[in-house]
């Protein structure tokens, strides 16, 4: 079983809509997945019960119950667990850093955001774990160049000396309406630019070398 932990410490910027959506398109590509929310705010439990499809499975847990969740998980069989954490950098972020195989960092490429992050990719590092900044709610570009604020965001980044996702996920209305009965943006529109993009993420994500979950 491989653990992919979804972190920030400002709320605000997409992190449970991350987690969800990637929780999503890897079980449509054919793994067993188990989301776990640890935020106290439970939206991604609020999400999952709107769900008429039954999977991905979800457990609601303290960062305390952690360790043991995992363990059975992957006991029983689950091949991918997503964690979304609290919006923090504190001890729950740190445990749920040390235990995964790959920690996502999600941030908004606006300049607010992109200072928020120094205290959770420091953690990131402390860990000793992999991990990935991913750029969510970014402005439309041009032709297929991206948008100036997201060159520029992926230039500050390279100072906080973890990797950033060369696949973007644009501020995209379908995310958000998808959202609201409980399905993801590759359920609510397969076909459109929204869910090519979160695709392209989680193809991404799913090759790299830590968490390689790639069919």
């Amino acid at each position: 079983m491989k653990t992919l932990a979804v972190l920030a410490r400002k709320g605000g910027v997409g992190k449970t809509t991350v987690a969800v959506h990637l929780a999503v398109v890897a079980q449509q590509a054919g793994k067993r997945v188990l989301l776990i929310d640890l935020d106290p705010q439970r939206s991604a439990a609020g999400w999952w019960r709107e769900r008429k499809a039954e999977t991905p499975e979800l457990v609601e847990a303290e960062p305390r119950q952690l360790p043991e969740i995992l363990a059975a998980a992957a006991e029983d069989g689950i091949d991918l667990a997503v964690i979304d954490t609290r919006p923090s950098a504190e001890s729950d972020a740190v445990l749920a850093a040390k235990l995964a195989d790959l920690a996502l960092v999600v941030t908004r490429p606006a300049i607010l955001d992109l200072r928020a992050i120094g205290a959770t990719t420091e953690l990131v590092k402390a860990a000793g774990r992999p991990g990935l900044v991913v750029l969510n709610a970014c402005p439309p570009g041009r032709d297929d160049a991206e948008a100036s604020i997201v060159r520029e965001a992926r230039e500050g980044l390279v100072a906080y000396g973890l990797p950033v996702a060369r696949n973007s996920l644009g501020q995209r209305a379908a995310m958000s309406h998808a959202l609201i009965d409980g399905r993801a943006v590759t359920e609510f529109d397969g076909d459109g630019k929204a869910a090519a993009e979160i695709r392209a993420l989680w193809k991404e994500i799913s090759r790299w070398q830590s968490i390689n979950v790639a069919s």
